[in-house]
């Protein structure tokens, strides 16, 4: 027996992640309900912070920064004050500007003592994103602010702007026409960040 006179969803929006675009009303929230920033290490022992955002349909969207690397020690230095102005453009959100004023000796301390200082203030927020393809794929924020603002500044008066040069769409990989075995071929889904294959990302950054 079919019966359609049941409730039936049919309209659910089949996304579990957020697409490239600038979004409006999200929050720093895990559809688990556990704690949305988190610092851990990749398979490859690859120091990262991970901030988890969700709008109301619980579709989600995470950004990651990684620890800067690099044998030159200009483009370490730049990459490192690219990744410092990152961290307090999404801070600033939450907390104070002259909170996020510290020094930390290694990038476990940085992210754990961001963690611990914006604490339960994201808790309430709601946040406008900017959010593109990186070139593997994934969702991630621009490498430039600004990509992030409260909700509290009026549409109209948003500084988040899609340039011709944000990817939206993602890239075709190439295809292997000899693969001894397909499974070991890693292909990036939509939005899922993988935290096993993104070590590589932070040599793919231009600064």
């Amino acid at each position: 027996m079919y019966d359609l006179t049941l409730n039936i969803e049919t309209e659910q929006n089949s996304l579990s992640y957020i697409e490239p675009g600038i979004h409006e009303n999200l929050e720093l929230a895990k559809p688990d309900g556990s704690y949305p920033i988190v610092y851990e290490r990749s398979k490859n022992n690859s120091e990262f912070i991970a901030f988890h955002f969700m709008n109301s349909d619980k579709q989600t969207f995470v950004h990651t920064e990684w620890l800067p690397s690099s044998d030159k020690p200009e483009a370490l230095e730049k990459k490192t004050a690219n990744l410092s102005k990152r961290l307090l453009h999404i801070g600033k959100k939450f907390v104070d500007e002259s909170q996020l004023k510290f020094k930390a000796e290694t990038f476990e301390q940085l992210a754990r003592k961001i963690i611990s200082i914006i604490g339960d203030n994201y808790k309430g927020k709601k946040l406008r994103c900017k959010i593109i393809y990186n070139n593997k794929n994934f969702t991630t924020f621009p490498n430039y602010v600004p990509f992030v603002e409260s909700m509290t500044i009026p549409t109209e008066k948003s500084k988040l702007r899609m340039s011709p040069d944000d990817k939206v769409v993602k890239s075709k990989a190439d295809l292997l026409l000899t693969t001894p075995n397909p499974f070991l071929v890693e292909t990036p889904t939509g939005g899922d960040v993988d935290y096993t294959n993104q070590a590589g990302n932070q040599n793919d950054l231009p600064f």
